[in-house]
């Protein structure tokens, strides 16, 4: 029964030398090794091999036809592998690797955008960009993010929904509520103001079912961006609604509701494509992200 071990990758190298150079005395010369440890690398992959590689007749060596056989490929092997070697050393430290990120633009400019020199600075050779997308990934937008990432057009997602594409692995970040705020410092109770709803977010709908007792007398605006709602909360001496994780420093301004919150109906996740193995760029950011989060 043959040996199926691989042999030593010692040994192959010093096969490699000895059958370009024509002798084991050549051989230990350019190995820089003494001729005893060249033969008996010789005989450690003939062992392994279970074959014959060289014909000795006194101090003359030559291949046997299955040596004669076997160094070209071993020769080639080993071309191919100083290429590879080289060309790893050549690769310079600013190499860089692209990460492609959908998100919505309230989530990159209130949450995420503020964040990110801390990832410049832990991570320099991974080079961002971003492509904007829904927050919430639900019915076509869901379809459409996980085209996108089947596609390669993002590397990942960052949002709401609850994806079935058996193509596409989700993590989970955070839950989150939302939250009713004010641009205006005010004692009223958030019920005795004008409300301003996206109508196309579930969680705005969830809110006013939740609280339909309480905003039977109050005026609906509908408004179906974070900005605009913030700046019409001011104008309009009304309430937004908004993610409790996008409330950062930078609207330290704002008047919040936090005892009329409610859940988001899901947790705020990352969405990507389903792999054996992962890039090693999207695992970084992914971890950047959790710890950010937490």
């Amino acid at each position: 029964m043959k040996n199926t071990k691989l042999p030593s990758l010692n040994a192959l190298r010093v096969f490699d030398v000895a059958a370009r150079s024509g002798s084991f005395k050549q051989a230990s010369q350019e190995l820089g090794v003494t001729q005893s440890a060249v033969t008996r690398q010789i005989q450690t992959l003939e062992e392994q091999l279970e074959v014959r590689l060289f014909q000795r007749d006194n101090r003359v060596h030559s291949l046997t036809p299955v040596g004669l056989e076997l160094a070209p490929q071993i020769e080639q092997i080993f071309e191919q592998l100083e290429r590879t070697i080289e060309r790893t050393r050549n690769l310079s430290d600013n190499t860089t690797t692209q990460l492609t990120v959908a998100i919505s633009s309230e989530r990159l400019r209130f949450w995420l955008a503020a964040k990110l020199a801390d990832f410049h600075s832990l991570y320099p050779h991974i080079q961002l960009s971003f492509s904007r997308c829904n927050e919430y990934f639900i019915n076509e937008s869901a379809a459409e993010m996980a085209s996108a990432i089947q596609h390669q057009s993002w590397d990942l997602a960052i949002g709401y929904g609850k994806i079935t594409d058996k193509h596409i692995q989700s993590l989970v970040l955070k839950k989150n509520q939302m939250v009713p705020v004010s641009a205006i410092k005010t004692n009223d109770s958030p019920f005795q103001l004008p409300w301003l709803i996206n109508p196309e977010n579930p969680d705005h709908q969830a809110m006013l079912k939740a609280y339909s007792q309480q905003l039977k007398s109050t005026r609906i605006i509908h408004c179906n961006d974070v900005q605009m709602s913030l700046d019409l909360s001011s104008a309009e001496q009304a309430i937004a609604l908004i993610d409790s994780s996008l409330i950062t420093p930078g609207l330290s301004n704002l008047k919040v509701y936090n005892d009329s919150a409610q859940p988001c109906q899901y947790p705020l996740s990352i969405y990507y494509r389903k792999r054996q193995r992962q890039p090693v760029a999207l695992v970084a950011f992914i971890k950047w992200l959790q710890m950010i989060i937490s």
